[in-house]
């Protein structure tokens, strides 16, 4: 486990360093006591001297307050390290995670991102803690405990010899069959989160096709597997207090009837018997502790193996180079021989794929469903890297740009716009610090959006609820476009972005962003014909591949599949 969270734990070396120091020191203190004890039982009691009573009670007083503030200082020192440790990771995993590529995050799945930010740091978060507090002090007293039997009696410290041997090897195969067990439940819960997320986020399919009874019945599929995932890896750490305990008590029972038997002969006083008794029973506390600890250790483990490979896909922002000099300036966008096919797909979605749009131009790109067209946006939009060719941006390659100066270039709107929680001011802005009120403001009305924000009686501050309830599908894509528009980019793509709306609000919408200030280039992805008839070219993408690339009177020249969607969308007259 340590080897997966080493660099977060050099941020808190001190406290990880006391920790355990208190903890040994409290150990020093508690594995002296039997000895005080005999030198009562043998000195002061059998011997009737009450001096030595007085005082070693008094020495027992204070071992016992010394070894509280001991205590308290290495639990406060242990839940620091613990609690910044587990800070820090999950800092730099939920880092790494909003850097991480879209193919990379589909890659993963959200289950196991959200299981690795919450369930998974917790679980590291704990075994820290115990770590510190008892990997070094339970050994220390179990060893130190047969010692401090030799100490007493040789011949009996033997036993204390064979019980520790026959326990560690037991804990140690417990251990290795633990551990994959654990990874298992991982995957169990991942599975459970997905589907989940998957009922939550499709409610309102699943009730409206009445399928509320399957998807439930999905859920309870995984919530059994988990079931038995977790009933089996418990079962395995289950075997290890009972067997413990099993072990110890024969031991006891072995120790007190051989301890007999030398008080009978002369060869051990009460003394020692009681002090061998102690320090077994001190040795059956510890390994119940070392049990649970390797219990919460191997959870642990399992977790760090999980975020350590989350934190070892390669960070976009790692391969920053190239600052693009002036973003909210128009710019010139190229595409080389690209070709792509997503990921575990064998078919290409694009093929050699290459066209150029000029600064300040504005394209259309339009086609069947299914033949390319949001995957062309996607990959202008540097969510997706070509398999084959290059994408220019500016002549500069857009792989070679760093992610933060890209998107202040260039601003993706998509189809189904993404609402937070927060006023619709909020929505527009998204904390962004370089956005001001005015450029909110401005925003809006080139968006269509005041007309959204004259039917609420907050205004821009309307409160939009989770996932944007309450606003329509045209609602959502204006405040998106807002959201755009507000970064004034020198690159606007819209994918499909105007689908919901009415003919005549986009119709004002098209005529607002065609005199923005900035003059940005802009790229419509769209089904409709009456979109993209107006802009300066249209690239007709047909199967993956460019069919024709002109504008709207040239292409129902030279294209009858061009023709063909004009006539379907009854706009061959135009």
């Amino acid at each position: 486990m340590l080897k997966g969270v080493l660099k977060y734990v050099k941020g808190y070396s001190v406290q990880s360093i006391l920790s355990p120091l208190f903890k040994l020191l409290e150990a020093v203190f508690e594995l002296i006591v039997p000895l005080v004890i005999k030198d009562i039982i043998d000195k002061g009691i059998r011997g009737n001297d009450p001096a030595v009573i007085r005082n070693n009670i008094i020495l027992l007083v204070i071992f016992a307050a010394v070894g509280i503030v001991c205590a308290i200082c290495a639990q406060y020192f242990a839940a620091s390290a613990a609690a910044g440790i587990s800070s820090d990771v999950r800092r730099d995993l939920f880092r790494k995670i909003m850097h991480l590529s879209v193919s990379d995050y589909e890659r993963i799945g959200s289950s196991n991102i959200v299981t690795g930010l919450t369930s998974d740091v917790n679980q590291i978060q704990s075994g820290i803690n115990l770590t510190l507090r008892l990997l070094l002090r339970s050994p220390f007293i179990v060893f130190g405990a047969v010692i401090m039997a030799f100490t007493v009696s040789v011949r009996m410290a033997l036993i204390f010899v064979v019980v520790v041997t026959v326990l560690g090897v037991f804990v140690a195969f417990n251990m290795r069959k633990a551990i994959p067990a654990y990874k298992e439940t991982r995957r169990g819960l991942d599975a459970l989160v997905d589907a989940t997320g998957n009922g939550l986020a499709g409610v309102k399919v699943i009730r409206g096709f009445n399928r509320s009874s399957d998807d439930l019945k999905g859920f309870k599929e995984k919530s059994s597997a988990l079931n038995l995932l977790q009933k089996k890896a418990a079962g395995i750490s289950a075997f290890l207090n009972p067997v413990t305990f099993l072990i110890i008590n024969l031991s006891v029972c072995f120790l007190i009837a051989r301890g007999a038997v030398n008080v009978e002969a002369g060869n051990l006083t009460q003394g020692q018997v009681v002090a061998l008794y102690t320090y077994m029973t001190m040795i059956i506390v510890e390994l119940i502790k070392l049990a649970n600890l390797i219990v919460t250790v191997s959870r642990a483990v399992a977790c760090t193996v999980r975020v350590r490979d989350l934190l070892k896909y390669v960070d976009e922002s790692i391969s920053d180079a190239v600052e693009v000099k002036e973003p909210h300036a128009a710019h010139s966008l190229e595409f080389k021989g690209v070709s792509f096919s997503y990921p575990d797909s064998s078919e290409e979605t694009l093929s050699d794929i290459s066209f150029k749009v000029e600064k300040g131009e504005r394209i259309g790109v339009i086609g069947m469903t299914g033949s390319g067209k949001s995957t062309v946006a996607q990959l202008a939009s540097g969510l997706y890297s070509p398999d084959t060719g290059e994408i220019l941006l500016d002549g500069c390659s857009v792989e070679k740009i760093s992610r933060s100066s890209l998107y202040k270039a260039m601003s993706l709107c998509v189809q189904k716009a993404r609402m937070f929680t927060g006023s619709i001011s909020y929505n527009i802005s998204l904390g962004r610090e370089d956005i001001t009120q005015d450029r909110i403001d401005r925003a809006i009305i080139d968006s269509c959006t005041d007309d959204v924000i004259a039917h609420k009686e907050e205004g821009k501050e309307f409160e939009v609820k989770a996932n944007g309830a309450g606003l329509s599908g045209g609602q959502k894509q204006r405040i998106g476009i807002a959201r755009a528009l507000a970064g004034t980019p020198g690159l606007l793509i819209f994918d499909d972005s105007t689908s919901a709306l009415d003919a005549a609000t986009e119709r004002r919408l098209l005529k607002n962003l065609s005199s923005l200030e900035n003059s940005p280039t802009m790229i419509f992805v769209s089904q409709k014909i009456k979109t993209v008839m107006d802009l300066d070219k249209i690239l007709l993408i047909e199967d993956g591949r460019i069919s024709a690339y002109a504008p709207h009177k040239e292409l129902l020249k030279i294209s009858d599949t061009y023709r063909k969607l004009c006539a379907l969308q009854n706009e061959e007259g135009v």
